[in-house]
């Protein structure tokens, strides 16, 4: 089972449309068995999937809906489980159980954004074991190794313990960036926390770095052109630059609008840029993960 991680420290960079877009492609395309994390409390790519509910009462109000498979008159139900099931549920060991989607191969386990944020508050005593290893534990189960062939991961914009979990639990990190200063100062976060994770990972497998994305990039901007230019001048970013961009377009966005059509970037015309440029990434993503 491969686990595709997609993170960076600075939020807005496209980590929520690029998740989806490789979900949309696996699942469509290649037939992939795919569950899909959103370890973010915005809860944006859950949304994308999952028809999310909102409570007035708390501050964060963004909750997954009541699990079709819930029956609260079966007497065999687990009475611990109140019909809901995200993925804070695997840090906090209440009972984990994915939702499936409209996409056939694709599951999801969406955000709940109180239970997360909580677990981005643990104690800094017990974040290791609560937090950073819980992810890699449960994703090694039999029943979830062998149940799918790929997992991606949308990760909130932080260097927290969610986005550590993350990192650990992956076997490939795509990291995304903007042509924009803050963009790129998050960039370099991200590459030394993938270092420092592949350092602490001793005799294991290494987590392999996909690649820096440059995302929703403006053509003719000196501003675009200077930083990417800065970027590929700089050996110790360099090797690591994807040999593509994305570029900023509407049609990436419209997609997220409900009832748009086509509602997926692989639904445009072959002849349309965007699903060009994404037909590019997803083909140099799956080379540098399945070979």
């Amino acid at each position: 089972m491969k686990i595709i991680a997609v993170v960076q420290n600075k939020g807005g960079v496209g980590k929520t449309t690029i998740t989806k877009m490789l979900a949309e492609w696996f699942s469509r395309h290649e037939k992939k068995r795919i569950l899909a994390l959103d370890l973010d409390p915005q809860c944006n790519f859950s949304r994308r999937f999952l028809t999310m509910e909102l409570d007035p009462t708390d501050p964060h109000g963004i909750l997954p809906p009541i699990h079709p498979d819930f029956d609260p008159n079966d007497p065999d139900e687990d009475p611990t489980w109140g019909g809901r099931s995200s993925s804070a549920a695997i840090y906090t060991g209440q009972l984990v159980v994915p939702y499936a989607t409209h996409l056939k191969g694709l599951d999801i386990l969406p955000g709940h954004a109180a239970l997360l944020d909580e677990v981005e508050r643990v104690r800094r005593d017990d974040v290791q074991q609560r937090v950073h290893n819980a992810l890699q534990r449960w994703l090694a189960y039999p029943e979830v190794n062998e149940a799918y062939d790929l997992v991606l991961i949308d990760t909130m914009p932080s260097k927290g313990p969610l986005t550590v979990s993350a990192m650990r639990a992956a076997t490939h990190v795509l990291i995304p960036t903007e042509m924009e200063q803050q963009s790129i100062e998050g960039l370099v976060n991200m590459l030394q926390l993938w270092k420092r994770e592949n350092f602490a990972r001793a005799d294991q497998s290494e987590v392999n770095l996909i690649g820096i994305l440059p995302n929703k990039v403006r053509k003719g901007v000196s501003l675009h052109e200077g930083l990417y230019g800065s970027l590929m001048n700089d050996p110790s970013i360099k090797p690591y630059m994807i040999p593509m961009q994305l570029h900023q377009r509407v049609g990436y966005a419209e997609p997220d609008v409900p009832g748009t059509h086509p509602a997926s970037v692989f639904d445009r015309p072959k002849s349309d840029d965007v699903r060009k440029e994404a037909e590019i990434l997803v083909a140099y993503v799956e080379e540098r993960v399945f070979g």
